[in-house]
């Protein structure tokens, strides 16, 4: 088999304003594309800084609701002052927890897709 990497991941959000809003402004991905053919389709794809793989903030379609991603995971090189960072702008985050070599904070965006930020350790990594 080809498959060699995992691309862009879908986010099915109600508001792709708002939810560029919160990805650009807040977390800080940076956005790679932003297109419209029409007033209903529109590409919106962002990256993590240094990262290969990209979302798309979508429009819900088929088997898709905005908020219905949980578990996402992304990676910082120090969990403590980025959760100060997000904290600072607004992001309500769990707290910190310490569990399999990893430190985690679980936090939200403006739908409700859950996210997992993590510090981990080099024997964590895939």
């Amino acid at each position: 088999m080809a498959i060699c990497r995992v691309d862009t991941i879908s986010i099915p959000v109600s508001d792709q304003n708002q939810a560029l809003q919160f990805y650009r402004d807040v977390l800080g991905f940076e956005v790679i594309r932003d297109h419209a053919d029409n007033q209903q389709m529109r590409w919106v794809q962002l990256v993590p800084k240094g990262a290969e793989t990209t979302i798309s903030l979508v429009k819900p379609f088929a088997g898709m609701e905005a908020g219905g991603v949980q578990g996402l995971v992304v990676q910082t090189h120090d969990i403590q002052l980025t959760y100060q960072e997000l904290s600072g702008k607004g992001v309500a985050l769990s707290e910190i927890i310490t569990m399999m070599e990893g430190r985690f904070a679980t936090f939200n965006d403006p739908d409700g897709n859950g996210w997992v930020l993590i510090q981990s350790t080099a024997t964590m990594l895939a």
